[in-house]
């Protein structure tokens, strides 16, 4: 490199926090999937439910004895962290005669009865817990980004220890990353390969306009490297370079990767 590490870290350590852990996008992937596992356990609550209104509506007319059991989420029989089953849905079919039918009816509802006078109080006791804890676990998608757009903002904010977007400690401190950036060999071979795969410089009439090509194309990286989108692994990419000097081909390739997805772009090289 053509800069000395220590002194490199010296001078922008107090413009970038590379000791802040950002943690937005990890915590969006963690509701996300405890929020999908909630709507599949409720959809496979309704279908159970349908299911069984349907033969228990056919009364007398069936012969047939049916037992349901829906499970949704994990695997096999173990249980997750929510308390969802493996999905599993079992339908046993016996024929039989309508009076071992009204007998084992009339056994089991004995049964029921029994065990629900036994559950009744604990149930009434456990009830208001319930209720609260599936009132704060019942947020939507519509939550979750505006929850995980918050967090984003907070964080972005204090990786240059700012109070808000106009802190000058902000402006300040994306020039110096910018600046750091540009000099950066990876950085420098990421740029390159973006702006052959964003921009045609066969557009370009004059060097100028091709200057100018170049230098908007690069605004429009670096502004999408701060995104929302990709934040959460150009921070890494910039501890890694402010604290080592470099940045490892794996954390630029996963860079690499989300950006272009961000764009829609295959990573074809550009025809010379």
């Amino acid at each position: 490199m053509d800069f000395n590490i220590k002194g490199f870290h010296i001078i922008y350590y107090k413009m970038y926090k590379t000791d802040f852990i950002v943690r937005y996008h990890d915590i969006e992937n963690e509701l996300v999937r405890r929020l999908e596992i909630r709507l599949a356990a409720e959809a496979a609550a309704e279908i159970t439910a349908a299911i069984e209104s349907v033969f228990r509506n056919a009364g007398d007319h069936s012969n047939e004895n049916i037992v349901i059991n829906v499970e949704v989420g994990g695997n096999g029989d173990s249980d997750d962290d929510n308390g969802n089953r493996g999905h599993r849905i079992e339908v046993v079919n016996s024929n039989r005669t309508k009076t071992q039918q009204s007998q084992q009816i009339a056994a089991e509802t004995a049964e029921q009865q029994i065990e629900s006078q036994e559950q009744e109080q604990e149930q009434d006791e456990a009830q208001g817990e319930e209720q609260e804890e599936e009132e704060e676990y019942k947020y939507n998608r519509k939550d979750i980004t505006y929850i995980c757009e918050k967090l984003y903002r907070d964080e972005l904010l204090s990786v240059f220890d700012a109070e808000s977007i106009d802190d000058p400690k902000m402006d300040e401190g994306i020039k110096a990353i910018f600046e750091a950036l540009i000099k950066n060999e990876e950085f420098q071979t990421f740029l390159q390969e973006m702006n052959g795969l964003l921009s045609d410089p066969s557009t370009a009439k004059t060097e100028t306009e091709l200057a100018n090509l170049k230098r908007n194309t690069d605004y429009l990286i670096f502004i999408t490297l701060f995104s929302q989108q990709t934040f959460y692994l150009t921070h890494k990419c910039l501890c890694e370079m402010l604290t080592l000097g470099h940045v490892t081909p794996e954390m630029m390739d996963q860079l690499k990767k989300r950006t272009l997805k961000i764009f829609n772009i295959s990573d074809k090289q550009p025809e010379k």
